[in-house]
């Protein structure tokens, strides 16, 4: 792991590029953890929420899925209602916040 010196930000490996500058983006939200684990797009009907797991996950709930790497899928899903926010979602937000903890 490499700290920074000018921002603060932790990364993986030394010397790892980025911009010390902060943005805010106006058309998502961005949560991290150990990293950005998890971002949710607003739209007119509904609220689209990407995250990355070590999978590819199996599910009609699944809009998209994007390899990142070898080892690390950018799974796509759309919420429509409230009630889609069960369980089986709260596990996979749950899985991609501890994805690093695993690698």
């Amino acid at each position: 792991m490499w700290t920074c010196s000018k921002c603060g930000r932790v990364f993986e490996k030394a010397k790892q590029p980025h911009s010390c500058h902060k943005i805010s983006i106006p058309c998502c939200i961005h949560l991290f953890g150990n990293y950005d684990f998890l971002a949710a797009l607003p739209k007119k009907d509904k609220l689209e929420i990407r995250f990355a797991l070590d999978q590819k996950l199996d599910s009609p709930r699944l809009k998209i899925c994007v390899p990142m790497s070898a080892k690390v899928f950018k799974n796509c899903i759309d919420l429509k209602a409230i009630e889609e926010i069960n369980e089986e979602l709260i596990r996979w937000l749950s899985q991609a916040y501890h994805l690093k903890d695993k690698q």
